[in-house]
């Protein structure tokens, strides 16, 4: 009985003490703007899970945002979350890398435990290592780069696998998009040196598998982490990188009777080597260290390509109700000659529709920063506990926002004149900063070319299910189609 008290006393205090703690933290952080919490218990999270059921979770700081201001404060039980997508307080979670960091335990990095691109990576990683392995990379996606890129991209996208698509195509077919692009865009790795580990079609099908897998740990935990889909994927995983690595250290071997030979500027295995050997200075890596961290880039470099697939797919899905503007788009590919890469700039319609794509359906929808510190923070105009608050921000919400885009949610290309400059921090596709993406020239030029020979040699009309239409997840941080994004693909008669 004595036992039976103490517990019920010991479980009283501890309940009062979170009461009373949550009462003050609350408090503490009242100066921010929230909405109204749904209960005391819960805080917000009874909305939040509801928009998530409903996909409209990044919809609901759009209300949030519009109604509240541009940043806000919601909680999940007692726990504080900072929301803004105030641009100068974007600023200051892209640039001040002091005192922001970022959060390392993503579904992407690992599956269950098993790693996918690790923390190291060029994506993930953090640090002096990580910023000088980023300085080497940037040589290679230079925008002065992009000529020669161009020069081997061409042939190889009107060569075999413009005839890929072809023999899939015959007289007219009703093809997935997504897993078509995800064939093309696995085959540029040959393009970039990266061709040896494993054929584009398998590349294309195992990025897709992992994708598919990766909410699961999320939405799925238990059920997912006992079937046997699990053990597929990991054995999955163990195999790319297994792959990847014979040919990572066959490389490294060749560079070694080599050491005078040129790093050709296309390869872009030799410069992940280069990039994961270099110190600046700092304590040399071992062997296995450079080989370990070159597969995770390599395996980034697969899943992020999928990032250009999804933004075609995604670009098709806004066109679907503006036939008007997408037979605009096609004829000027058809009728825009494209012989050498300073060419792609005459497709300034379809940049347009590709920048409109990106605005509305970033591949990168959200993003979260933790503080450095435990000391309270001033976070723009407030000063936030940076040991219980953590920062989240979305280029979807800020690209949807009224103040800086006229009728947010209508697909206009027109808005992209000559001369337009957005606000700053008010469109982050390819986000900005120290972490914006090295590729960003890169994934222009591939979009372009690989749009300008398809509408040449296709037509391609849309061709949803209607009762399953596809769309975009909103409850995932980097983009994902939900649904097949289904298009009739018809040959163009030769003239």
């Amino acid at each position: 009985m004595f036992l039976i008290v103490c517990l019920i006393t010991t479980y009283l205090i501890w309940k009062t003490y979170l009461i009373i703690n949550t009462m003050l933290n609350r408090k503490s952080l009242s100066a921010i703007p929230q909405p109204p919490i749904d209960n005391f218990y819960f805080g917000h999270e009874p909305s939040i899970t509801k928009a998530k059921e409903e996909n409209r979770f990044l919809d609901l700081f759009v209300e949030w945002v519009n109604t509240y201001g541009t940043t806000v404060l919601f909680w999940i039980g007692a726990r504080p979350f900072v929301f803004t997508a105030d641009p100068e307080m974007l600023k200051q979670c892209a640039t001040d890398l002091k005192s922001f960091s970022k959060v390392n335990n993503l579904p992407n990095r690992h599956l269950f435990g098993q790693k996918i691109i690790g923390t190291d990576s060029i994506l993930s990683g953090g640090g002096l290592k990580w910023a000088v392995k980023r300085k080497v990379m940037s040589r290679f996606f230079a925008k002065t780069n992009m000529k020669e890129m161009f020069e081997a991209a061409k042939p190889h996208m009107e060569g075999p696998e413009l005839g890929r698509w072809r023999e899939q195509v015959g007289r007219g077919e009703v093809l997935d998009l997504h897993e078509e692009l995800s064939i093309t865009f696995s085959s540029y790795l040959q393009v970039l040196g990266l061709s040896d580990f494993l054929p584009a079609k398998t590349i294309a099908r195992n990025v897709f598998l992992l994708l598919e897998a990766i909410p699961k740990q999320l939405f799925q935990r238990w059920s997912y982490l006992l079937s046997s889909d699990k053990t597929k994927m990991f054995a999955l995983i163990k195999k790319m990188r297994s792959d990847t690595k014979q040919s990572v250290v066959e490389r490294i071997e060749e560079m070694k009777n080599n050491p005078d030979d040129t790093i050709p500027s296309l390869d872009m295995l030799g410069h992940l080597i280069e990039a994961n050997q270099s110190n600046d200075g700092q304590t040399s890596n071992s062997e296995a260290k450079v080989v370990e961290g070159v597969v995770d880039d390599v395996m980034t470099v697969c899943l992020v390509l999928d990032n250009m697939v999804k933004q075609i797919c995604a670009l098709f899905m806004f066109l679907e109700n503006e036939q008007e503007v997408q037979g605009k788009m096609m004829e000027e590919l058809r009728n825009t000659d494209i012989e050498d890469f300073n060419d792609l700039n005459n497709l300034k319609y379809t940049e347009k529709c590709i920048l409109e794509s990106l605005r509305m359906g970033p591949a990168l929808l959200r993003g979260t920063r933790t503080y450095k510190t435990a000391t309270n923070k001033r976070f723009g105009p407030y000063v936030v506990n940076t040991r219980n608050v953590r920062v989240h921000f979305s280029e979807y919400v800020m690209q949807m926002n009224p103040d800086y885009w006229p009728e947010p949610k209508k697909f206009n290309p027109e808005r992209w004149q000559p001369g337009f400059n957005p606000e700053p921090f008010s469109y982050m596709p390819f986000f900005v900063g120290s972490r914006g993406c090295l590729g960003k020239h890169m994934a222009m030029m591939m979009m372009k070319l690989t749009l300008s020979v398809l509408a040449k040699n296709f037509e391609l009309q849309q061709s949803f299910n209607k009762k399953e239409p596809p769309t975009i997840n909103q409850n995932m941080a980097v983009m994902r189609i939900i649904n097949r994004v289904d298009c009739l693909i018809t040959p163009l008669a030769v003239s």
